[in-house]
């Protein structure tokens, strides 16, 4: 005799599961940035110190990257201190600003992200 149950989880369980996607997810974020940020702050580094035609108006691009990358940071610290629907709606918004960052970083420094 085969008897097949079906098991739902309790609201509790599925809530902390959600906290979790949600913790992973916002690591993810926090990630990206930072390495992002390291990526901008090397090449800026390292431009600083070579003599080229542009040279100024390379080294404002990266500056004008850090901020985006600041603000975008900043706006991720806000979204983790709301809750839901405000909280979902944040991190919607970081991500896209995340991947238009990525997208002009390729696009300027010339590299492929991965």
């Amino acid at each position: 005799m085969s008897s097949n149950y079906m098991i739902a989880a309790s609201p509790q369980t599925q809530e902390k599961s959600l906290q979790r996607d949600e913790c992973a997810s916002e690591t993810q974020l926090e990630n990206r940035l930072q390495n992002l940020d390291k990526l901008v702050q090397s090449v800026h580094a390292a431009l600083r110190h070579v003599s080229f035609s542009g040279k100024l108006r390379t080294l404002n691009l990266m500056n004008d990257l850090r901020e985006r990358i600041k603000a975008t940071h900043n706006t991720l610290r806000i979204a983790k201190l709301l809750s839901e629907p405000a909280r979902g709606s944040m991190l919607s918004k970081v991500r896209d600003s995340l991947n238009e960052l990525e997208e002009a970083i390729a696009a300027h420094l010339d590299v492929e992200m991965t």
